[in-house]
């Protein structure tokens, strides 16, 4: 995620590589060059969930932690294996390019310092490098169904480890650095992170995994076990972060999943939540974003620190606009030490026009969330509309083509539900460190798997079509009947 202000932490800017981290670096990297396509991303996954934060290598103060240079072996080997051909460019593409760019320059042009640019140089990397390297890898439903079996996989040991934490207080990955050893407490509750900067961070890392796990269901067969396992590690992991952000967001992608069934009221619905926000905003004394003051999902959460954040960015709205502001923290007498909202992040970092390609990167990956699984829709009931084969063998290729089919049309939605998470976790967190993999490869996915309009097509379409002239007919002598000829 393009962001500046992040916490103050001692790790950062030196070199810092245990001597288990490098064995899982060299490992990692070397299996990203080597394994199948579809399996190319899983390497990046297992290091983010099993490597401290603070593991990196600095070269000449520029700052490569060991997830960056995991990116770096994933393009060298679409390099090497010629992966980057056959890739078509599509209109999320130009609107994360855009947003990156400016969100780089505008922030550039805010802090007019060398140590800025060369923060923000990394950020541009992390945004660009992680997203087209996901849409150069993953081409298919069947990659990015081989990337969530793979995930849920993952979540066992990963919940496994965040239980020992929740029993024994101590947090293992404190060995790699950029984590305590002893688990913080709120209210009674341990707030277990393992290798994640922050518990919530760590929530809605694995909240936003769990659509694409739960889709696996609709593959059936050996995928239906997976899948429950892999959701009830996930929960494991959001449950034992104790906080609020990702719980609402889990909730709110549990709401979203259930509306499939009446998607074709989908745009209704949409209209009728904004007509109700507006009714809310009438009828209400205070804005309607101070109903995040009133949710609390978990004991002393902070959600009126998220209301008065908001509703202080409103106010100062003359401050920020143009290319952000360096002065939010003299907003209100408490001081905003830390801005735990992406949207915002935005908007002090880059103005209204980062914040607006922002919202638009949002806004078009819907828009082709939407496309996608509308076209999975239709090509499953095309499918079930064919006349049923004779033979057995054929019947079963047709009802394993039936369930892939079935299971594409729900991964399709899942992405849609997980692209909605996000948005609702912003809302509570800003996204940086290692947890911003999910995101951009969220993007990566929707990017790669939305249908392409061919302006071909198009333009045949359109062409007039022209009859072959007729042809002459050529008497014959003696007969009455004409004889066609050339």
């Amino acid at each position: 995620m393009m962001l500046a202000t992040t916490p103050t932490l001692d790790w950062f800017n030196q070199t810092t590589v245990h001597p288990l981290g490098l064995v899982l670096l060299v490992v990692l990297g070397a299996a990203t060059l080597l394994v199948p396509r579809r399996y190319a991303l899983v390497p990046m996954l297992i290091l983010v969930c099993f490597v401290g934060p603070a593991q990196r290598i600095v070269v000449a103060t520029l700052d490569f932690n060991f997830l960056r240079l995991m990116v770096l072996a994933g393009w060298a080997r679409v390099l090497l294996r010629g992966e980057m051909w056959g890739w078509r460019w599509r209109p999320l593409d130009t609107v994360v390019l855009a947003w990156a760019i400016c969100a780089t320059l505008l922030a550039t042009f805010l802090h007019t310092t060398l140590a800025a640019f060369i923060m923000r140089l990394g950020l541009l990397y992390d945004a660009i490098g992680l997203y087209f390297l996901c849409r150069l890898l993953v081409r298919s439903f069947d990659d990015l169904r081989v990337f969530a079996q793979c995930a849920a996989l993952i979540s066992l040991p990963v919940a496994a480890l965040f239980l020992v934490e929740q029993t024994t207080g101590r947090n293992l990955f404190a060995i790699f650095g950029g984590v305590p050893e002893i688990t913080i407490v709120r209210a009674g509750r341990l707030r277990c992170r393992g290798p994640f900067i922050h518990p919530i961070l760590a929530g809605s890392f694995w909240a936003a995994l769990m659509p694409l796990i739960g889709a696996l269901w609709w593959y059936r067969g050996n995928s239906r076990v997976l899948s429950l396992l892999g959701l009830a590690g996930a929960a494991v992991v959001v449950v034992t972060c104790a906080s609020a952000t990702p719980l609402g967001g889990l909730l709110a992608g549990l709401i979203a999943a259930t509306l499939f069934p009446i998607r074709r009221w989908f745009s209704q619905l949409r209209w009728g939540a904004v007509l109700g926000l507006i009714a809310l905003q009438l009828v209400m004394v205070n804005p309607v974003w101070h109903l995040l003051a009133r949710v609390q999902l978990v004991p002393q959460s902070t959600g009126w620190y998220r209301f008065k954040l908001i509703d202080e960015f409103i106010k100062h709205f003359d401050e920020w606009w143009l290319i952000g502001t360096e002065s939010y923290s003299s907003w209100w007498t408490y001081g905003l030490d830390a801005i735990t909202n992406e949207y915002i992040l935005q908007g002090v970092e880059g103005g209204i026009l980062t914040l607006g390609l922002f919202l638009a990167v949002i806004a078009v990956a819907f828009y082709a969330v939407g496309r996608t699984w509308r076209g999975e829709v239709r090509r499953h009931l095309r499918l079930r509309r064919l006349t049923a084969p004779r033979t057995p063998s054929l019947r079963a290729r047709r009802l394993r083509r039936d369930r892939e089919s079935a299971g594409h049309v729900a991964m399709a939605w899942a992405l849609g539900v997980a692209l909605f998470i996000h948005c609702v976790v912003f809302i509570g967190v800003s996204n940086f460190g290692p947890t911003i993999l999910v995101w951009y490869l969220t993007l990566g996915f929707i990017g790669s798997l939305s249908p392409l309009r061919s302006r071909k097509r198009a333009v045949a379409s359109r062409r007039p079509v022209h009859t072959a002239p007729p042809r002459k007919m050529i008497a014959i002598p003696g007969s009455t009947a004409p004889l066609a000829g050339a």
